[in-house]
């Protein structure tokens, strides 16, 4: 699904009139009951249900308008609260708060602070408070009784509906402009906007409903638009099926290059998950001392011992039994736990501008091309870096804050630059591929913000390339279900008590729950 900026919706609300013939009051009318709909699912019953329409000038405001005539007109006991002077009101708004009024519905213009606080009482009884004050378009702070009426409402123990967006909500960043509604659910028209969907703007969303209004297609699926959500339905077409007559071979062989001392659960989580995954065959590559307790801790997985370090690490000893070896194989991964000897960088910096094998990069092997990220731009293969903010920060030489700052830029110019799918990871990871695509996922808890979960993470998109999938294809699933299955295990243990192998074994409800098929 396509997410848009202020401006990309703003385009499209242009076009529909110009393009398509369709007025604004149509489209007015139309998010109206959408809104209607999806509030009369969440009260169940809205016949004699007290409920308060908070509105403003602007289309916003008109919306507002429309969902308290259908609300009244089944029976809820609705009162539209005007934060402006009614010769305020121009337009498809005014053609609907004059319909309302006709309808009957109760209007009361507040004008001042002393007439907010004496509608307050009232407020205090509602069941429910809808938001259609600030629409998308709302960019500077909010002040004056804007500000003291949400300042209120957020007080008040009352689940709001936000109609299009949280007022006080900065369409594009998710960032209070000061004073925002805190929304129980969010009904949103045509695409999600991208402050939505992104950190902090999550905090005052609440349950996102995306609503269908008649907007033409081809104006929700223009390739300009850049930036997308993962959803269940799209990533159920992309979860690999096995024929009737799969056998191991067929269905994917992984290669990883993982673990050293004090970190040999970095590689059995990353080998393990590969294979949950639907893999065939998973080899894990490890310094050659380790190889014994890896043979006695993973009976599914195969072993490779590899040329170690005097400190038990990779030695580029061992590049060309790995170059060998990656010959006959799918995809490899690299990084989990391996450390930071220079002799194991220096032999990661060798593969990457060698193998011929679609490839993972995570962890240590991101810190092993940090300030030469240039070998990717010259490596032989498909490949997709998993950096948390961290890593990614270390890999451009800037602080975490900048790149906590700018996710999406960041992922997006690196993926571009270094014809590399990256895989930004964090609260909505960002997923970015070579041609400037973006996707964000909406899975995942903080439950997740635990050692392993990333190698899990690595080995679930390595299963994936290895199955056939695309490296932007394997990272968007991979993503999406790695979320998934922490949110299974979540719902189960809590967020507090959730570790990775919680998730690791949540992958087989997480792909069933995707595609039940």
């Amino acid at each position: 699904m396509k997410v848009v900026t202020r401006k990309q919706m703003q385009e499209i609300d242009q076009a529909i009139p110009l393009q398509y013939g369709i007025s604004g009051a149509i489209l007015m009318e139309n998010a109206g009951i959408q809104a209607f709909l999806s509030i009369k699912e969440y009260l169940q019953q809205v016949e004699g249900k007290k409920i308060a329409v908070l509105c403003g000038s602007g289309n916003n405001g008109g919306d507002g308008f429309v969902v308290a005539r259908h609300l009244f007109n089944h029976g809820a006991r609705v009162k539209i609260y005007l934060l402006v002077p009614e010769e305020r009101i121009k337009g498809d708004a005014l053609i609907n708060l004059k319909a309302a009024r006709q309808f009957g519905v109760p209007i009361q213009v507040i004008g001042s602070e002393d007439e907010l606080n004496a509608v307050t009482l009232e407020l205090k009884h509602a069941g429910l408070i809808i938001d259609a004050l600030l629409g998308t378009g709302a960019s500077g702070e909010v002040k004056g009784l804007f500000a003291l009426i949400i300042d209120i409402v957020n007080t008040l123990d009352i689940p709001v509906a936000a109609i299009d967006i949280p007022s006080g909500l900065d369409a594009d960043t998710g960032m209070s402009l000061g004073h925002t509604v805190q929304a129980a659910m969010t009904i949103t028209f045509g695409l999600p906007k991208l402050g939505l969907i992104i950190p902090p703007g999550i905090k005052y969303t609440g349950r996102l409903i995306v609503a269908n209004i008649s907007f033409p297609k081809s104006l929700l699926n223009q390739e300009s638009i850049k930036i997308n959500l993962l959803t269940p339905k799209e990533m159920a077409s992309h979860v690999p099926h096995r024929p009737v007559d799969a056998h191991k071979a067929l269905c994917g062989k992984v290669f990883i290059l993982a673990g050293s001392i004090g970190m040999t659960g970095a590689a059995a989580l990353c080998s393990e998950a590969a294979l949950r995954i639907g893999a065939g065959l998973v080899t894990l590559g490890i310094p050659e001392s380790l190889n014994q307790i890896m043979e006695i801790k993973l009976t599914e997985v195969m072993t490779l011992p590899l040329a170690q370090t005097s400190s038990s690490t990779f030695s580029q000893q061992g590049y060309e039994k790995i170059l060998s070896f990656c010959e006959d194989m799918d995809v490899i991964a690299m990084g989990p736990g391996i450390g930071r000897d220079e002799d194991t960088k220096k032999l990661l910096e060798r593969l990457i501008l060698h193998l011929k094998t679609p490839m993972v990069i995570d962890a240590d092997a991101l810190f092993a091309i940090a300030g030469q990220t240039n070998v990717l731009k010259h490596k032989n293969a498909p490949a997709v870096i998993t950096p948390h903010p961290g890593e990614m920060a270390y890999l451009l030489g800037c602080t975490a804050k900048d790149v906590l700052d700018n996710r999406i830029d960041i992922a997006q110019k690196f993926a571009e630059e270094n014809d590399t799918t990256v895989v930004l990871k964090g609260v909505r990871t960002i997923i970015a591929d070579p041609s400037g695509n973006i996707w964000i996922n909406p899975t995942g808890n903080q439950g997740m913000a635990t050692a392993g979960c990333g190698d899990v993470l690595t080995g679930m998109i390595s299963g994936l390339i290895a199955q056939g999938l695309s490296v932007p294809e394997a990272a968007r699933l991979g993503v999406f279900l790695h979320g998934s299955a922490g949110d299974i295990k979540a719902e189960e243990k809590g967020t507090l008590s959730l570790i990775a192998s919680d998730v690791l074994d949540g992958i087989k409800k997480s792909c069933s729950s995707c595609n039940p098929v």
